[in-house]
């Protein structure tokens, strides 16, 4: 029953199909029986699929297992009012992100320029820009299909502020006016992205970076994350990675 209880909690949703999280301990066959069980508890539910805890590539994919129900990857996904349609096996997706996509869509103003460095499907980018309605959103990646939702859910939600770009953002970037915000959602190359943003953000303008953090036992990773940024004045943690290593978003003032 325990360890039933631990695979529901590992359950994300996607439209109309379910992403189950597979445990260390656990082999794809193991979790059968439990999405047959989902199909036949919800009728909604027309997909089941194992994900391993893993994120690889350029991309950042995961790796997906599929468990039963139809073979089908791509549904439309609704978060805070928004719908975004997507394949979760080619751009990358974390309901986990659900509350960060909200917190940084808060603090953008009317008439702002933002750049989002690595856009992915659009989350950042469309829920900021309908919601703060900023002046241009400038959302670019380096994923073909990431590219492709991304202009499809601008149609979706009516977001014309965000402008899909297509292409490696360390490059890209150099192109475009300098911004009001920057939003670098890519924890791995964090320490680049910082570098590369002080250069387009204007001066009392914010980063939003996300970042990697190794910390022992008892110290702080927000404390961490924070002093090594000059300017920053908010961190949380967003996932543990393992038990030393975290993803942290950092909020950064630059003077």
């Amino acid at each position: 029953m325990q360890n039933q209880q631990d695979i529901w909690k590992r359950i994300e949703i996607v439209g109309d199909i379910v992403i189950i999280g597979i445990p260390f301990n656990k082999r794809p066959e193991d979790l059968i029986e439990i999405a047959n069980e989902i199909l036949t508890t919800f009728p909604y539910v027309k997909s089941v699929w194992g994900r391993y805890r893993d994120v690889s590539g350029t991309y950042r994919l995961s790796t997906y297992i599929h468990l039963a129900g139809e073979k089908r990857s791509e549904a439309i996904y609704k978060e805070h009012k928004c719908k975004y349609f997507l394949d979760f096996t080619k751009v990358f997706f974390s309901e986990k992100l659900s509350y960060e996509h909200l917190r940084v869509a808060r603090q953008v103003k009317r008439g702002e320029i933002i750049i989002n460095m690595f856009s992915g499907f659009g989350p950042f980018s469309i829920l900021s820009a309908v919601l703060g309605k900023p002046k241009v959103i400038y959302s670019m990646d380096a994923n073909p299909y990431a590219y492709y939702y991304m202009m499809v859910n601008v149609e979706l939600n009516k977001s014309y502020e965000v402008l899909p770009m297509y292409g490696d953002a360390f490059k890209r970037i150099y192109d475009l006016e300098d911004a009001d915000r920057i939003i670098a959602p890519l924890p791995e190359l964090a320490d680049k992205a910082y570098e590369v943003a002080l250069q387009k953000v204007k001066k009392g303008g914010v980063i939003h970076l996300y970042t990697e953090v190794e910390a022992n036992r008892g110290e702080d990773p927000v404390r961490i994350a924070m002093n090594k940024y000059n300017g920053s004045y908010f961190g949380r943690i967003v996932r543990s990675v393992n038990p030393h290593k975290y993803h942290v978003a950092v909020d950064i003032k630059v003077n």
